[in-house]
């Protein structure tokens, strides 16, 4: 079985700007945040992957919760924050406990809701990409 967290670093800002003032996207910020927060919860058994341009441009920043088994789901218009990172974990979390990869709704944490963008199916057991 194979689950990640795939982060966009190419995301832009939501005022539009590419890079900001320090010369980084706003998914640097994104990939960062989600680093320090998987660092300091020792959550090793978390597999982060990052990605330029996942093709979310009017939404950034993007996120997908990627899966071999259930449900993979696309978000966008995710803040490079510490407090979106940390939703993003727990909705991966609830998302790894299903069966499905289908999380109901009254469970998401506050700050994945109006995020999702897109799920898809797995692949059928014994079917090749």
């Amino acid at each position: 079985m194979t689950r990640a967290i795939v982060i966009c670093t190419t995301c832009k800002h939501a005022d539009g700007r590419k890079l900001d003032d320090a010369g980084r996207s706003a998914g640097s910020y994104m990939v960062e945040a989600m680093e320090s927060l998987l660092a300091e919860k020792g959550r090793s058994d978390v597999t982060l992957q990052t990605q330029a341009c996942l093709w979310n441009c009017t939404r950034p920043c993007s996120v997908v919760v990627r899966d071999d088994e259930r449900f993979s789901y696309v978000t966008g218009a995710n803040q490079p924050t510490r407090e979106q990172a940390e939703a993003i974990l727990a909705w991966f979390d609830m998302h790894g406990a299903t069966e499905t990869g289908e999380v109901p709704f009254r469970q998401w944490p506050d700050l994945m809701r109006g995020h999702f963008i897109a799920r898809m199916p797995p692949l059928p057991k014994g079917e090749k990409a």
